[in-house]
């Protein structure tokens, strides 16, 4: 006779299911895997479906425990964008279809929603941990994918431009790599390695990864991080390491190009002009001088999308006007981008999108800053805002999505924990399950037992 398994076993099966799946997820948007297949052999359309068949198993499995008022207010700006962008949309203003954007947007709500519920359905505890420690591990593993740049290039069918200055690594796009990278760092920082040569090793590899892509803003951002993670350590060893601190931090404030310029100039490592120029623009934006030669006419860009976004207050553009700002900055025959989230959801979708998307973040520092579980969600909260701030298609790059999905579930969890919800809804496997089927399961659980004794 076929013994029926236990609830308590059916629900670890599910556990396992669902953590599985979503390392799957994790895997395929950090490692970029879509992208890597498309740049190696031309098709990367099967990772995509895959990673969008995930993430709406997820959203069924684990979907309710996501919503919370970050959650919620982020949902309703991307939306708002959508509805506005396309009800606005002018194929004269916009370089793409529109229909590009609702597919990228679109993807981006259900990887959003997906990572966020699954996090959220997590207690806090072994399972909890174990994919945090996961998701350390692959965004590693990415940042280590601009160290063997060179060898990856050499498959590479559509290989990047700044391929010969700037390594991307699975990215391609030096930018991305770098930011990465940088979240690498600070989920190392958050979640240490109980070896303390593996810990060092892990942060030096992914700290000179942001540096091999020569992005100003990746670059900027993690001497930042840095210094306040060391901060933050030398709190609890009394006030003389601070004052230390303060003293070596001020002097390198003072005259940074002089530290900047010994390593620019180091013919060891034998850098370019082009490369020397952009170790040189940290000193200066750390320094507060944020104009057109150190952002690379970010700052034109920005002025030029906020006169237009002025222009037709409170409407917007339509979908792809601020992606591509045409008569703007025309740099290798492509318009240049606003390179600025916020300000490309102001000019496409109008002021609402952008209220509710400002409404958003600032309810998610709020809520990290009362109820973190401890250093991940500020930090890579900080990464991902300043990623917002100098990239205007933040929301449609994966491993973006993932992090902040992450954040937004961790922040889910505490909320409910915070407000009294104990008892988490039944998972959905159980839901279909009757009185009297509950009954029969019973009654042969008993009946094993008594042959047994």
């Amino acid at each position: 006779m076929q013994v029926m398994r236990t609830p308590d076993i059916r629900f670890k099966s599910f556990e396992r299911r669902v953590d599985w799946l979503a390392k799957a997820l994790v895997t395929m948007c950090v490692l970029n895997l879509n992208a890597v297949f498309n740049m190696m052999f031309d098709r990367g359309q099967v990772v995509s479906l895959l990673m969008l068949g995930s993430a709406l198993v997820l959203i069924v499995r684990t979907g309710r425990h996501a919503w919370s008022p970050p959650f919620n207010l982020l949902m309703a700006a991307i939306a708002s964008y959508l509805a506005f962008g396309l009800l606005f949309y002018n194929p004269m203003a916009s370089v793409e279809p529109a229909s590009k954007y609702l597919q990228a947007y679109i993807g981006a709500i259900l990887i959003l929603w997906a990572m966020t519920g699954y996090v959220a359905s997590l207690k806090p505890g072994p399972r909890l941990a174990n994919f945090l420690y996961f998701v350390r591990n692959m965004f590693l593993l990415s940042a280590f994918s601009v160290w063997v740049s060179p060898i990856l290039y050499e498959y590479y069918v559509n290989l990047p431009f700044s391929a010969q200055q700037r390594m991307g690594g699975f990215f391609g796009n030096p930018n991305e790599a770098a930011m990465v990278s940088l979240l690498a760092v600070a989920l190392t920082l958050a979640l240490p390695f109980r070896s303390r040569i593996v810990q060092l090793a892990a942060v030096a590899m992914a700290s000179i990864a942001v540096f091999m892509t020569f992005s100003k803003t990746g670059m900027s951002c993690l001497v930042i991080v840095l210094a306040w993670h060391m901060l933050r350590r030398t709190r609890g060893f009394g006030l003389v390491l601070l004052l230390m601190a303060a003293t070596i931090v001020l002097i390198a404030i003072q005259d940074p190009n002089v530290i900047l310029t010994s390593i620019a100039e180091n013919p060891m490592l034998d850098l370019d002009n082009s490369q020397k120029a952009r170790i040189l623009a940290i000193g200066q934006i750390l320094g507060g001088q944020i104009d057109q030669q150190t952002t690379t006419g970010r700052t034109y860009l920005w002025q030029l999308a906020i006169e237009r976004a002025v222009g037709i207050f409170p409407l917007g553009l339509g979908l792809g006007s601020g992606h591509h700002l045409i008569d703007g900055l025309l740099e290798l025959d492509v318009w240049q981008g606003v390179h600025n989230t916020f300000l490309m959801m102001w000019v496409e979708g109008g002021v609402l999108s952008l209220l509710l998307l400002v409404a958003a973040m600032a309810t998610t520092i709020i809520a990290s800053l009362r109820y973190a579980r401890g250093s991940i969600e500020l930090t890579c909260l900080f990464v991902l805002v300043i990623n917002m701030m100098a990239g205007h298609s933040s929301l449609t790059l994966r491993y973006h999505n993932v992090m902040l999905g992450v954040i937004l579930g961790l922040l889910a969890g505490a909320l409910r924990q915070h407000a009294g919800y104990t008892r988490l809804p039944k998972p959905i496997a159980f839901r279909p399950h009757t009185a009297a089927r509950q009954m029969r399961e019973q009654l042969l659980i008993c009946q094993m037992s008594l042959h047994r004794w």
